[in-house]
């Protein structure tokens, strides 16, 4: 019995050392000193994902309302698709030069209404895509000037889509893409002969056998909203002056014809009534037509706006421009550059 309870008191003795022990083990595990001294352990063949940057835009750069998360995809661009044909074709051909020239899609879509006009195809650039949602998460660059060629434009971060704004009217962004563009933008099949069916028939009244034997001018007249709607913004419109000026930089071609393109045709006729071996495109026929005619004539005389920039373009010859568009001191004339030349050709004619 006494043997018992001297056990029992030794068991209650180890019982209280180690309970003091752990208790004080507990207490030194809770400090923070503790666990900076602990070393780390690896797991062998483990690969944890580090955590998805976050992208912040900068002051020219913003995230689209459709989507606060940065687009996942590799680098490409997408831009506006609306505006008429003159305006678009500027976007159009801007992109496709700034993808061309840094190795990144452009991307489209299948609806885009210049494939109702040109026989765009896919190539190392453009990309065709029924579905373009994924432009709706890309980040926003804007130019400085309208009609002015802006480089900070091209600073661009090849991971990332970009969304290119706003008007981008400067030949300089597809200087180099200039002959992938012109196959490109080929007329479809029914417009391109069309024109030149008409041309054909115009020869034929004017006695020539041949579309060879002719040297057709297109000229393109604009007037109306610049004078209206838009003038206060500081659009000039081309005078009479102008007119007969490039016209009669042409006078020394023989078998010529020249083929006016306007919403103003009896202005245009009132001016040049005596100008002979000419035809007046009826507007019915449409801003598409049109242009086609332009493009096919062999020179062209342009006075303001994109729809006649385009026209001379296309038709690859000589070209003449207004070369005061916008006036002196408004908010137009500051989105050209100093000299007006980031928009008109270095080789055209101005007047």
């Amino acid at each position: 019995m006494e043997r018992t309870d001297k056990n029992g008191r030794r068991f209650q003795i180890v019982a209280i050392i180690a309970g003091f022990f752990f208790f004080l083990g507990y207490l030194l595990v809770q400090t923070p000193e503790f666990h900076d001294q602990l070393p780390v352990l690896k797991t062998p063949h483990m690969k944890i994902d580090p955590p998805s940057p976050k992208y912040k835009p900068t002051n020219n750069t913003r995230v689209s309302n459709a989507s606060r998360t940065p687009s996942t995809y590799s680098g490409f661009l997408c831009g506006p698709v609306k505006g008429n044909v003159g305006n678009r074709l500027f976007v159009f051909a801007s992109i496709y030069g700034i993808a061309k020239m840094k190795n990144i899609p452009y991307i489209i879509p299948k609806n885009d209404a210049l494939l109702s006009v040109f026989n765009l195809f896919n190539d190392t650039t453009l990309q065709i895509l029924p579905d373009v949602r994924k432009c709706d998460a890309t980040f926003y660059r804007k130019e400085k000037q309208c009609c002015g060629y802006d480089p900070s434009l091209l600073n661009l971060d090849l991971t990332k889509g970009y969304t290119l704004i706003t008007y981008l009217q400067s030949w300089k962004y597809f200087e180099n893409v200039q002959a992938n563009l012109r196959k490109q933008l080929t007329f479809r099949t029914s417009i391109r002969e069309w024109a030149n069916r008409t041309l054909e028939k115009i020869s034929r009244e004017h006695n020539y056998t041949r579309r060879d034997d002719v040297t057709f001018v297109g000229v393109h007249v604009r007037r109306g909203d610049m004078m209206r709607s838009v003038a206060s913004y500081g659009y000039q419109v081309a005078t009479p002056e102008y007119l007969h000026k490039a016209i009669a930089k042409f006078q020394n071609i023989s078998n010529i014809i020249y083929i006016v393109c306007s919403l103003e045709i009896r202005w245009v006729q009132e001016h040049l009534r005596n100008l002979t071996n000419v035809f007046y495109s009826d507007p019915k026929h449409g801003a598409h037509k049109d242009m086609a005619l332009l493009a096919a004539c062999d020179h062209v005389i342009t006075t303001v706006g994109t729809f006649g920039w385009w026209g001379g373009w296309l038709s690859g010859g000589n070209v003449t421009y207004f070369k005061w568009p916008a006036k002196q001191g408004s908010g137009l004339r500051k989105q050209f550059s100093k000299d007006f030349k980031d928009f008109f050709l270095p080789d055209w004619i101005g007047l």
